[in-house]
């Protein structure tokens, strides 16, 4: 690794290789120049860490320990001033670094530039997607009701402002970005721009496919934030945790529902169904209540 280059990108990467080619092509396809690419095999059984060296990147291997602990040891590997966190399915755009870095000039003291994704499928064609309006200057509000930064590829993060608040958070899985969001915006230190820098494959694999697992982690992301957070944002965080219940509380219920359609029964649906009952009675209730009111409707239609 080069000590003159200013960005880093970090790919960790579990059982994914046959995504690897692609991520670190678009690594190599930005337009800003030299950037260092860092491999991390997080203790992958594919032949990830054969593929990483055939592409010519820097690679780390460890025992699988999670996404965060595998971001946390790019993040330690890295010399440069900048780090960018790519997933190993995902893909930059090729200007996605140069318009992060210019960003960065512009606004000095910031920790982290944040922008939109591209939705792809498996096959990397594009899916319909709809971005919601983000008000720039209220960034750690809008972050209380909603991620809008879907993978950490789309950011770009000052490697000193990210290492004084301890990395990324191991005990908080997939939803541990969000939480470096939130305090990195409590202080107003992340700067947003409304454009795409990166394409998020979407596919069965997933973390985010599984709306129990993304559930309880966002959930407990939020719980850690409300202990620090600002007086005034006391209740737009308790907005923020019904809201998240509602949005994965639907994605639960209608996997289960189609899982019992297919006969998939087992422990997943019942650690689903158990995290709806503790984490979203009330939407269950709802829909058990909705459905109960258009059956009677149905009967006593004439």
């Amino acid at each position: 690794m080069e000590e003159r280059t200013r960005v880093t990108v970090v790919i960790p990467c579990f059982d994914q290789a046959r995504y690897l080619p692609a991520a670190v092509a678009s690594v190599r396809a930005q337009t800003c120049g030299p950037v260092a690419c860092v491999v991390v095999d997080d203790g992958s059984t594919d032949d990830t860490a054969a593929v990483a060296s055939q592409l010519g990147t820097t690679v780390l291997r460890q025992a699988n320990a999670g996404v965060s602990a595998a971001r946390n040891a790019g993040l330690a590997a890295a010399r440069s001033d900048l780090v960018v966190f790519l997933d190993a399915d995902d893909m930059l755009l090729p200007d996605a670094v140069a318009v992060e870095v210019d960003a960065f000039d512009r606004h000095p003291g910031a920790a982290a530039v944040v922008g939109r994704c591209q939705a792809v499928d498996a096959e990397g064609r594009l899916l319909p997607a709809r971005h919601h309006d983000v008000d720039a200057s209220q960034l750690y509000r809008e972050w209380l009701a909603r991620n809008f930064v879907w993978t950490p590829g789309a950011a770009l993060f000052d490697r000193r402002a990210l290492q004084a608040i301890g990395g990324f958070p191991r005990d908080l899985g997939p939803a541990a970005d969000y939480a470096v969001y939130l305090r990195l915006a409590r202080t107003d230190r992340v700067v947003f721009m409304p454009r795409e820098l990166v394409r998020y494959r979407q596919h069965d694999a997933s973390m985010s496919r599984d709306p129990a697992l993304m559930l309880r982690a966002t959930l407990a992301a939020l719980r850690r934030e409300q202990r620090d957070a600002p007086a005034w944002a006391q209740a737009p965080l308790r907005e923020g945790l019904d809201a998240w219940r509602e949005w994965y509380g639907e994605q639960i219920i209608d996997a289960l529902r189609a899982d019992w359609r297919a006969r998939r029964i087992g422990s997943r649906q019942l650690r689903a169904a158990l995290t709806l009952l503790r984490h979203g009675p009330n939407v269950l209730l709802r829909r058990v209540a909705g459905r109960s009111r258009r059956a009677i409707g149905w009967r006593t239609t004439p």
